[in-house]
C-alpha cells in the first residue's frame, strides 16, 4: 500500500504518513506534478498550495547601507572614468578634440566630482540624491 503526509508520497511507510489507496496514489502523483500539495491534517486532500506570507526583507545594518551605497558610487564612478579617458585623450593629444568633445569632457568630469560628493549630502547614506550622467 502506498503512503501519504504532508508534501509527501511514496509506495513504502515512512514516519508520519498514513496510508492511502493507489486511486489516492495516483491523484497525489498526478496533483504535486501540477504543482498541487498533498495533505493529510484533516484527511487526504490533495489541493492549491496555501500563500505564504512573503520572507521578511531584513533591516539592513548602518555599515551595510554606507557599503551598499559605496558600491553604487563606485560602480558609476567606474562607467564615468570609461567615458572620460577617450575624451580626454583626444584633448591631451591636441587638435583631436572638438569643441564637443571638450564640452562633454568637463560634463563628465563634474559628475564624477559630484559622485565623489554624495557622502556630504544631508541624508546620505540612507537618502542619496545620485547625479545624473551626462547625455
Amino acid at each position: 500500500m502506498p503512503y501519504a503526509a504532508n508534501d509527501k508520497i511514496a509506495e513504502n511507510k515512512f514516519d508520519g504518513a498514513i496510508e492511502i489507496t493507489i486511486e489516492q496514489y495516483a491523484l497525489a502523483l498526478e496533483g504535486m506534478c501540477a504543482g498541487l500539495v498533498v495533505t493529510i491534517d484533516e484527511g487526504f486532500k490533495v489541493s492549491e498550495p496555501t500563500p505564504s506570507e512573503p520572507e521578511p526583507i531584513p533591516e539592513l545594518t548602518p555599515e551595510e547601507v554606507v557599503s551598499n551605497a559605496a558600491a553604487q558610487r563606485d560602480q558609476l564612478l567606474r562607467s564615468a572614468a570609461t567615458r572620460i579617458a577617450p575624451l580626454q585623450d583626444a584633448v591631451d593629444l591636441g587638435g583631436d578634440a572638438s569643441d564637443g568633445d571638450v564640452a562633454s569632457l568637463k560634463q563628465w568630469k563634474q559628475y564624477r566630482v559630484a559622485l565623489n560628493r554624495i557622502e556630504q549630502q544631508t541624508g546620505f547614506p540612507v537618502t542619496v540624491d545620485w547625479p545624473t550622467a551626462p547625455g
